[in-house]
């Protein structure tokens, strides 16, 4: 029997994704280790959200900081609603940490409604509902790092901040710097993302199309100058020519099938 090419649908780019990171702070260990991820507190949190509708690509980025009128709870609840919209939801070792920091975070808030959120937090690790992106570039074997990958891609990461200077920072009232940094991250996930789900598909174009509208929008926000990194990293100027191509290649595909359905329609009414 001939083997099916199609290809199981968690391997499809879905038509929403949600990255996210989140930034936090702990008490330190005596032995200078990684504190255990429950004495950690989440005092930031960034997203990047893609939507593609007939192969146009949208983005919206977005980061907050606990400070002012800002809480942990309004960090918990933003999480919450932006999961509950889309159809995939991706992070980088979320899986381990970012996620399980927030569903305790929202339990110490006495936040119980957050359904999306409490999903999340629950995912199976295999069942590729959470694109986890330490675990899906390791096999689910030995991780490493974000900016390990990212390097080896050529996406830019940690430019200017990176986690082990969130404490010294936020001692310092420097939120700010905390939120551009957890939304660089949060926008560094997506690219690889988007790499990851083209490789694994086997479809170039669902990693250009996307990287080149992803330029397209930090080009226009005035909020996101502190992004143009990525409009001129490695990875983005391979896609941009080649996704021009395949916009092309859509857009006569449209017209053809167009035709198509208009011959299709004269021979009938003229049968």
């Amino acid at each position: 029997m001939r083997a099916s090419s199609r290809l199981p649908d968690r391997v499809r780019t879905p038509s929403t994704i949600l990255a996210y990171d989140i930034e936090t702070i702990a008490p330190r260990l005596k032995d200078g280790s990684f504190p255990p991820w429950p004495t950690h507190r989440p005092v930031a949190i960034g997203f990047a959200e893609a939507r593609n509708r007939g192969g146009d690509w949208t983005f919206d980025i977005e980061a907050m900081v606990v400070a002012g009128d800002t809480s942990e709870a309004d960090l918990v609840r933003a999480a919450d609603q932006r999961m509950a919209k889309v159809d995939t939801v991706t992070s980088f070792n979320g899986a381990q940490f970012d996620a399980l920091v927030l569903r305790l975070a929202a339990q110490r808030e006495r936040l119980w409604e957050l359904k999306a959120l409490a999903g999340h937090a629950a995912t199976p690790r295999y069942s590729g509902e959470h694109a986890d992106l330490a675990d899906l570039y390791a096999s689910f074997g030995r991780k490493v790092g974000l900016a390990a990958i990212c390097d080896q891609i050529g996406i830019p990461v940690k430019t200017d901040v990176a986690g082990s200077d969130v404490a010294a920072l936020w001692q310092a009232g420097e939120a700010e710097r905390i939120r551009l940094y957890v939304m660089e991250d949060a926008v560094a996930t997506m690219c690889l993302y988007l790499a990851w789900s083209a490789s694994r598909a086997g479809d170039e174009a669902l990693v250009t199309r996307p990287m080149a509208a992803l330029a397209r929008h930090i080009q226009a926000m005035r909020d996101l100058q502190h992004l143009h990194a990525f409009i001129d990293c490695a990875l983005m100027r391979w896609c941009r020519p080649r996704a021009l191509r395949a916009d092309v290649a859509a857009a006569l595909e449209q017209i053809t099938a167009k035709l198509r359905r208009e011959e299709d329609e004269r021979a009938f009414a003229t049968a």
